[in-house]
């Protein structure tokens, strides 16, 4: 009698990976509310990623992350700008 359940396992974990695209995708959320807070995420997720790339099977996920993570930078970075200007505009007003 064979065993109808039958599961597969990988020796690699996906943690590395996996926490990079959580938090990259964090980081995206993050840049629009608090851009510093962003871009510190941003940089885990593309740390995590490349340890994710380099060490774990999962590099689709570790990929997602990297990639994530450098939109959450740039979201960040344009956030900053447009509140500068915006501040800007308005002490001149003044």
């Amino acid at each position: 009698m064979t065993n109808p359940i039958t599961t597969t396992t990988t020796s690699a974990s996906k943690g590395l990976s996996l926490s990079s695209l959580i938090v990259g995708i964090v980081s995206i959320v993050a840049s629009l509310l608090i851009p510093i807070l962003g871009i510190a995420a941003g940089v885990v997720a593309i740390v995590l990623g490349f340890l994710g790339r380099r060490r774990e099977a999962a590099k689709g996920m570790a990929l997602g992350g990297i990639i994530t993570g450098a939109v959450g930078i740039v979201i960040a970075i344009v956030t900053i700008i447009i509140v500068a200007i915006a501040v800007a505009g308005q002490l001149q007003q003044q």
